[in-house]
């Protein structure tokens, strides 16, 4: 009588492997960085785990993809190489280098502002996954140049402004001094109704333009005053008139750069 093979009831019908592993979008393991701090992973998950990719910190899991980080000097600055690894721990050829920065300002990453790092990283890791990466120009923070206010009686035209950029500044915006590298101009401009039973109207109209001139929307406030009352210092009306209106502003920067504020917020 032939022997035959026993039968192995605990025995899994199929053994685990690479072919049936999550893959590295799916689930991607970021370990410790060689010669690196621990914050940049965590940084690195956050960021990918942003672009769409479930990558995760902490104790290893069996049969993943992982992302292994290094940091190494070379002809005075810092970088750091990304590698992607498949479940049982080989290369697969995808990887990138990113620059740190000069070893004169700080060899080491612990000196560094490491969100800008991680988010490159995982843009470029992204598309190695076959993503589209992060677009960058999308995330760059918007700039504004005002100029001085049309139309203001008293000092207004010069109050305003000067208000109006210290509000934006005040939201997290930057008011540069010259027009020509500002992402948006901001045009203000007064008028007023001719004064009736010793009161007027006054209106002012905030209008945002990109740098090219493109109507991009306006924010309008209209208030009654007693006549005459805004033909010398303006004063704390002018800190109030442009409190308002960096308010809409704000608002309306937050539709038009979505990508960037939506970001910031995260």
């Amino acid at each position: 009588m032939a022997c035959q093979p026993l039968e192995r009831p605990f025995q899994p019908r199929q053994k685990t492997s690479v072919a049936n592993a999550p893959g590295p979008r799916a689930s991607l393991y970021v370990p410790s960085i060689k010669n690196g701090p621990e914050d940049l992973r965590e940084d690195l998950a956050k960021q990918l785990q942003k672009l769409g990719i479930a990558a995760f910190t902490g104790e290893p899991i069996t049969n993943r993809y992982s992302v292994k980080g290094e940091v190494f000097l070379e002809q005075g600055k810092s970088y750091v190489t990304w590698k992607i690894f498949n479940p049982l721990d080989q290369e697969i050829g995808l990887a990138t280098t990113q620059e740190i920065g000069s070893v004169a300002t700080g060899p080491c990453l612990f000196d560094n502002d490491l969100e800008p790092i991680a988010l490159k990283s995982a843009s470029e890791i992204d598309v190695l996954l076959g993503g589209s990466g992060v677009n960058f120009d999308a995330l760059k923070k918007p700039t504004l140049f005002i100029p001085i206010v049309e139309g203001a009686p008293g000092d207004g035209s010069e109050s305003l402004a000067a208000a109006m950029q210290e509000n934006i500044i005040a939201l997290g915006l930057d008011v540069l001094p010259e027009p020509w590298h500002a992402s948006y101009i901001l045009k203000g401009k007064v008028s007023m109704t001719p004064a009736k039973k010793g009161s007027q109207v006054i209106s002012i109209l905030w209008q945002l333009e990109r740098q090219n001139g493109e109507y991009v929307g306006k924010v309008e406030q209209r208030n009654r005053i007693r006549a005459g009352s805004l033909n010398g210092p303006w004063g704390p009306v002018a800190i109030a008139a442009a409190k308002g209106g960096a308010s809409g502003i704000f608002k309306l920067l937050n539709e038009v750069e979505a990508a960037y504020f939506s970001r910031k917020s995260k």
